[in-house]
């Protein structure tokens, strides 16, 4: 799983996922251009703050926004995310 997350760093998309397998993870979780972008910097490993002054956005958006996405999702947080992206791409018995 740590080499998931040191290639999900590197870039999205990347070694792990093709630019067709992070559109379909977009379109299936229904994601906003906004989410997207906060979703594949989430996935490379940034913070909040990092997040936040990447997008122009204030912290507080930014949390929101995940927060918001958790919910919606219905994962408890950041690794909950990074793994339905995970299995999105790579479905249990795949």
């Amino acid at each position: 799983m740590w080499m998931f997350f040191a290639a999900a760093r590197a870039s999205i998309p990347g070694p792990l996922l093709t630019s067709a397998e992070w559109d379909h993870v977009v379109q299936s979780l229904r994601l906003t251009g906004q989410q997207a972008k906060i979703v594949e910097l989430l996935l490379r490993g940034n913070k909040d703050k990092q997040i936040a002054a990447g997008m122009g956005l204030s912290n507080w958006t930014v949390r929101t926004q995940l927060t918001r996405l958790f919910r919606r999702l219905d994962v408890a947080d950041r690794v909950g995310l990074v793994l339905r992206v995970f299995r999105i791409v790579h479905p249990r018995g795949e």
